[in-house]
């Protein structure tokens, strides 16, 4: 094995854990995007099909599946409410203590966040919780007169 298969497999345990990290950390999960969970699963299933069709040393295996594992993490992360932040995607985690205003909106099966940072929306997650449960929980994390319901 070369030193960047060493990378590889490094860079993927490391997102693994980064992964099973955040998904212990979220109270609320919010509802995953149905394309983009299919097109990166679909396309892990297709590389790594890829993969064992073409690969001839230990280093094609291992430069092929990590991309493969790569796709299939982006396929499993999920977005939602943690107990001090918005997880909003891959890299990117929004302080409830930064956030100006947070909007509930409520629909069926849930509720829609709407969290802004001056005049600015930052985060738009659909949960499956009430939006008086979420505005609950917000409302012990930062000031109640910054979450606010919409019926």
């Amino acid at each position: 094995m070369d030193f960047l298969s060493w990378i590889y497999l490094a860079v993927f345990v490391l997102a693994l854990g980064v992964l099973i990290f955040v998904r212990l950390q979220l109270v609320f999960t919010a509802r995953p995007n149905r394309f983009l969970v299919g097109f990166y699963a679909v396309a892990a299933v297709m590389i790594g099909g890829f993969t064992l069709v073409t690969s001839r040393t230990l280093a094609d295996y291992i430069s092929g599946f990590f991309i493969a594992g790569m796709l299939a993490l982006f396929a499993l992360w999920r977005r939602g409410v943690t107990a001090d932040s918005l997880i909003t995607g891959v890299g990117r985690v929004t302080g409830l203590y930064t956030l100006a205003a947070v909007q509930l909106t409520t629909v069926d099966g849930g509720c829609v966040l709407e969290a802004t940072v001056g005049t600015v929306t930052v985060a738009k997650l659909r949960l499956r919780q009430s939006a008086e449960t979420v505005a609950a929980f917000l409302g012990e994390k930062m000031e109640p007169k910054r979450v606010v319901i919409v019926r």
